[in-house]
């Protein structure tokens, strides 16, 4: 077996010990979670409100979902648009989607203001389709995106494509066609079952180093209203009317609000003492899945990039979350030695955690999965060295995915004063800042125009 050893972590270096929480303590915001959704939550809090915030991490910063994702920023959902457009209408979908590329422009600011020095990198992203079901589904949304005023997505179809004329003349705007050539170009791949491409902004980022420096920043910055503390996880969040009572490490935590900017898998329990049960519908409603990646090192001769592919084959019918792929991403990275290397990383394999079902970020890697995503890259990433490739890492992650599909963030409408920025469904760095964002200005006072990023009532 294969030890889960992520790039991410590795990248820490961290010195700073683990400080459990040690008396009872109060503050007007608990965050409880300490990953890149917590840190960030923190920071919009902090300064955008008068606050004093207390974040509690039952391991160690950054070391959970954020230190072990793939790295790769996108801002997509992974639920097509056009069936978004169709459950929530047209103005909520696209204001959901606008508000997820807008936190470019937060990330932005927090590096800025904090002075971060986590690099990240911003590029062209490509995705390649290879079935008319896909290209139809993705001129669809990118119908939608124009319909509602955003930018569409670039899209262009193979010349030599013998079902190109099966595409319906109502998508002819939205697409352009350039020898198949030119497409597996832009893919990096030799596989002439690609038959489309679609461009769109996309980057990369270790977003454990990011959150670990941001920590870093909050503590220097806000030594007066914030306080962390990891190893400590929480055991019971007990709401009532306008505040809340935890419980940590036997010790009592009180404060006005608390934030849940967890994978919806930590084992504590939810007790509302002024309306409906909710710990039941909490815990049950964030169904887990497990995303395993592997990467390899290599030279620094190609630029970052960042592909997603889609083959004709669908392992995920009926999935609400969409079809199953594979993505890459190559970007620089720094080894122990101090020189840049490329760090060539991809993922696709994904297994269902069961209800109930324990997950370990110590679980090994199975080499049967490594030698699934080696075999992908051989047949499809043109770049891919061989045979003989050595596979640095191989790591997985925790993904909560929520019944939507999409991000929970805002007040629990059975007790708001309880709020949720949680539930990654695969794609979790963009909305994730959007979400730190929004959850500030519902803390701070703020007329919040209803999303579709609202938790759901269950009362209705």
């Amino acid at each position: 077996m294969i030890p889960n050893n992520s790039p991410w972590i590795q990248q820490l270096k961290r010195t700073r010990p683990v400080v459990p929480l040690e008396a009872d303590a109060h503050a007007d915001v608990a965050i409880v979670g300490g990953g890149i959704a917590g840190a960030v939550t923190a920071f919009f809090t902090l300064r955008d409100t008068d606050k004093s915030v207390i974040l509690f991490e039952a391991d160690k910063v950054a070391h959970g979902a954020t230190g072990h994702n793939a790295g790769q920023i996108a801002s997509y959902f992974e639920r097509p648009l056009s069936e978004l457009v169709e459950e929530f209408g047209l103005e909520l979908a696209i204001d959901g989607q606008r508000s997820v590329e807008s936190a470019w422009a937060l990330i932005d600011q927090i590096v800025a203001e904090a002075g971060l020095r986590t690099p990240l990198y911003r590029f062209t992203g490509y995705t390649g389709l290879s079935t008319l079901d896909q290209v139809i589904l993705h001129l669809k949304d990118n119908r939608c995106r124009v319909d509602g005023g955003l930018q569409n997505e670039t899209l262009i179809v193979a010349e030599e494509w013998m079902e190109r004329k099966d595409i319906p003349g109502e998508y002819r705007d939205l697409y352009g066609t350039v020898p198949q050539k030119d497409i597996l170009n832009l893919l990096e791949t030799n596989s002439t079952d690609y038959i489309a491409s679609l461009a769109f902004q996309k980057g990369c980022m270790n977003s454990a180093l990011f959150t670990e420096e941001l920590i870093g920043y909050l503590i220097t910055k806000y030594q007066d209203r914030f306080s962390f503390y990891e190893g400590s996880p929480v055991k019971t969040v007990r709401l009532k009317e306008h505040t809340a009572t935890l419980e940590v490490l036997g010790h009592t935590v009180e404060v006005g609000k608390v934030v849940l900017c967890t994978n919806g898998f930590e084992h504590f329990s939810i007790i509302n003492e002024a309306g409906q049960d909710i710990d039941t519908e909490f815990h049950h409603s964030i169904a887990g899945r497990i995303g395993y990646m592997s990467g390899y090192v290599e030279p620094f001769d190609n630029p970052p990039v960042a592909v997603s592919y889609f083959p004709r084959t669908n392992e995920r019918i009926g999935d609400p979350t969409g079809e199953s792929y594979f993505y890459l991403t190559r970007r620089p990275y720094e080894s122990d030695s101090k020189s840049f290397h490329s760090l060539v990383c991809a993922g696709g394999p994904e297994k269902v955690l069961p209800s109930g079902a324990d997950y370990s970020p110590s679980h090994s890697c199975s080499e049967d999965t490594r030698d699934s995503i080696d075999d992908f890259l051989r047949s499809n990433y043109s770049k891919h060295p061989g045979p003989e490739t050595e596979y640095a890492f191989c790591w997985h992650g925790l993904m909560g995915y929520t019944p939507s599909g999409i991000r929970r963030v805002g007040p629990e409408p059975c007790n708001p004063t309880l709020l949720y920025n949680l539930g990654c469904n695969g794609v979790g760095i963009l909305p994730s800042v959007f979400g730190g964002k929004r959850i500030s200005e519902f803390l701070g006072g703020k007329q919040v125009k209803p999303s579709l990023f609202d938790p759901h009532d269950q009362r209705v």
